[in-house]
């Protein structure tokens, strides 16, 4: 038991050290409030003791002193075992104080109480101690040199959020120690070396141990230390923690459907472009066939020179009309341009800005064990990560449409001289017989430029209908991220309404008479699981035996294994002392 307490104490210590470590120098008043379950257990998983213990440390942070009202609620019914300051006064089921605050000072309060009954708000505990691979029903068992103990505990949380687990094992001479994780810390306390585990327990942690018996000493007897197993959550710093994550994750969607709104503007105005860049594919394709069959006819016979004329005013009609759809349609590839424009534009600076935000989601994952933010902000970062991939290809469709703006001018010009060829053509027709070789040839020329721009076209077309493709791809993929992004906004929303209601039931249970106060709570369940002792009883009813036959007197096993039975946690000095009297009686009677 010293050592138990002389544990609790240097834990305090370390406490009370860490937490006036994160006092903020910009509050006047920091309250730590902790509520903590403790519970005492057998190895037959059996409760053999428990109670509730709020503590409350106070900080004061200004140069002058602060005098406060205090009170503490413990639940109905309970029976309150502990007071600390005990100058408390106690009315009912209420606890309080009166405390002077000296100028950048601390002071803590103290309430243990047993209530009825209780209810473990954050975890559920299970374990199982085996002796030499079978379960026992006794806090003392008889073994030796070589027997196997095993301990096994599984930690299950409770909430929606994790909770850090921490098991402690303080290690003992005569006992050799294996186990299947790792401690995470050991620490030399007051000559006792001490292994700690500590878990982010967000479903389920657990540990298995084994202990094998190297040495029983004097007594041929050995107590197995008691482990400890604590679960525990600050619901303050769990609720900023969900707060920082919802607000990152709200930055990022903002950013998605910004980029869905352009892309979704970008795609329409492409489709609008395409049904028309289609009508101007129809048009050349036709009047590439109809210069054909012209230049044919044309070749055939002079008997239709006036038809041909007619003709040829009216493919020069037509090509006018061409012309001016190209160049329609280069002014549609223009404003198609100018419309992605601001976003090519601005392409840096909006990488610039994804940039950024994945560093600071990167410094946040660097300050923060929280395996949720974590996974949050890698989410959050291949989501970046994606858009600035989208970015880059936006840039690349921006550069093709100017290739295509080019390529139509080109084809534009093409047709004015086609039109200029065709009204050469026409006055050559009317001026002499010879040149209508010529316009045949020009005509087939002119036939065969145009099914070359037809087909430059109809690669422009395709590679338009390619990009249109891709952007609604892409924003499909972005409303698939908004939709997982909302989901999880929505389950970080209630996590932290589920710890919010908590932290405010916790705070029902205190009142101080300052509304500056700053109050953390933490909430801490604390299993006390206290193993078996391995007796050699053997040994002992043989060393007994061997004392009483100088008296004639003989102890026998069924009154060994009474008194064994009997002993609990103080049975080696028990034994001890039984032992010693035994022989001081039996020196008086050989005396008398």
């Amino acid at each position: 038991m010293s050592i138990r307490y002389a544990l609790l104490m240097v834990t305090a210590i370390m406490a009370i050290l860490l937490m006036g470590t994160t006092a903020y120098a910009g509050e006047a008043l920091n309250a730590y409030f902790t509520v903590n379950y403790v519970t005492y257990l057998n190895p037959n998983n059996q409760a053999t003791n428990y109670y509730i213990e709020y503590s409350l440390i106070l900080y004061n942070n200004e140069p002058y002193p602060i005098s406060l009202n205090v009170s503490m609620t413990v639940l109905p019914y309970s029976s309150i075992l502990y007071v600390s300051p005990s100058t408390a006064s106690i009315s009912g089921n209420r606890v309080t104080w009166v405390v002077t605050l000296q100028p950048y000072s601390q002071e803590t309060l103290n309430v243990r109480f047993q209530p009825v009954y209780t209810l473990l708000p954050i975890a559920s505990l299970n374990y199982q101690v085996l002796v030499n691979k079978s379960s026992i029903n006794s806090t003392i068992v008889n073994g030796g040199v070589g027997t196997n103990v095993d301990f096994s505990v599984n930690v299950t949380n409770l909430l929606p959020f994790p909770i850090m687990t921490t098991i402690t094992l303080t290690r003992q001479s005569g006992l050799f120690y294996e186990y299947n994780v790792t401690p995470t810390l050991t620490q030399n306390i007051l000559g006792y070396e001490i292994d700690y585990w500590i878990f982010d327990t967000e479903n389920a942690s657990s540990l298995s141990l084994g202990m094998v018996v190297e040495n029983m000493g004097p007594w041929h007897s050995v107590r197995i230390n008691p482990i400890t197993v604590e679960a525990s959550i600050d619901l303050n710093e769990s609720i900023n923690s969900l707060n920082e994550a919802i607000n990152s994750l709200n930055n990022t969607l903002n950013q998605l459907r910004n980029l869905s709104t352009s892309l979704t503007s970008a795609s329409g105005s492409a489709s609008n472009y395409m049904t028309q860049f289609l009508q101007l594919i129809n048009l050349l394709n036709e009047t590439a066939q109809v210069l054909g069959a012209s230049a044919y006819i044309i070749n055939s016979t002079l008997m239709v020179e006036s038809l041909l004329q007619a003709q040829l005013i009216e493919l020069k009609i037509a090509l006018t009309a061409g012309g001016q759809v190209l160049g329609t349609e280069a002014n549609v590839i223009s404003q198609l341009r100018t419309s992605l424009s601001p976003i090519v534009s601005n392409e840096q600076e909006y990488m610039n800005s994804l940039n950024t935000l994945k560093q600071d989601l990167l410094q946040i994952e660097s300050s923060t064990s929280n395996s949720t933010l974590i996974n949050e902000i890698n989410n959050a970062i291949t989501i970046i990560n994606q858009i600035e991939n989208a970015l880059t290809t936006l840039s690349q469709v921006y550069d093709s449409l100017g290739t295509i703006q080019g390529e139509l001018s080109s084809t534009q010009s093409q047709v004015n001289q086609a039109t200029e060829g065709l009204n050469y053509a026409i006055t050559a027709a009317n001026e002499s017989e010879l040149l209508i070789i010529n316009i045949s040839r020009s005509l087939y020329i002119l036939h065969n430029e145009l099914l070359n721009l037809t087909n430059q076209l109809l690669i422009t077309y395709i590679n338009i209908s390619s990009y249109q493709a891709r952007a609604l791809s892409f924003t499909n993929q972005v409303s698939v991220y908004e939709s997982r992004i909302e989901g999880e906004i929505m389950s970080d929303e209630v996590k932290k309404a589920v710890l919010t209601a908590l932290a405010k039931q916790y705070l029902t249970y205190l009142s101080i008479n300052n509304t500056n106060v700053s109050i953390d709570v933490t909430v801490e369940e604390t299993f006390v699981i206290n193993m078996p002792s391995i007796v050699n009883t053997q040994y002992l009813i043989q060393l007994i035996n061997e004392t009483a036959t100088s008296n004639n007197e003989t102890v026998t096993p069924k009154a060994i294994g009474a008194i064994i039975t009997n002993y609990d946690v103080y049975y080696l000095l028990i034994i001890g002392i039984g032992i010693s009297v035994i022989i001081v009686l039996m020196l008086v009677r050989k005396i008398h």
